[in-house]
């Protein structure tokens, strides 16, 4: 009869734990340096460059390389709701949950128009 908790178990909780601990070691770090970072440094504007930069090849590759259903979706279709999404972010003030929602809706009603045979 095995124990009430046996290796395995053993082996799988010690997994989950050396895991909460790897993350809350890097979430504690943040914390205690986040008040002695100052916003205008030039490694913190190096990350926020970094940062845009990865998110526009984030963007570029689902325009230009889509996979699962948005890869269904014409490239013109994915440029005009990108398109009217950026145009949307600027027009609202940088309101970027508005806009994200504007440019998906307007994809989405190209898809929806195009599937009818409007378009």
């Amino acid at each position: 009869m095995d124990s009430l908790l046996g290796s395995r178990d053993l082996w799988l909780f010690a997994l989950i734990v050396a895991a909460g601990l790897g993350s809350y070691l890097w979430r504690g770090l943040g914390v205690w340096l986040s008040g002695r970072v100052t916003l205008d440094s030039p490694v913190l504007r190096w990350v926020t460059c970094v940062s845009y930069a990865m998110l526009a090849a984030l963007v570029a590759r689902m325009l230009m390389m889509p996979e699962g259903p948005l890869a269904a979706a014409p490239l013109l279709d994915r440029v005009i709701g990108c398109a009217i999404g950026l145009g949307a972010l600027f027009l609202l003030k940088r309101n970027t949950l508005a806009a994200v929602l504007i440019g998906a809706g307007t994809l989405a009603l190209l898809s929806v128009l195009r599937a009818q045979g409007w378009l």
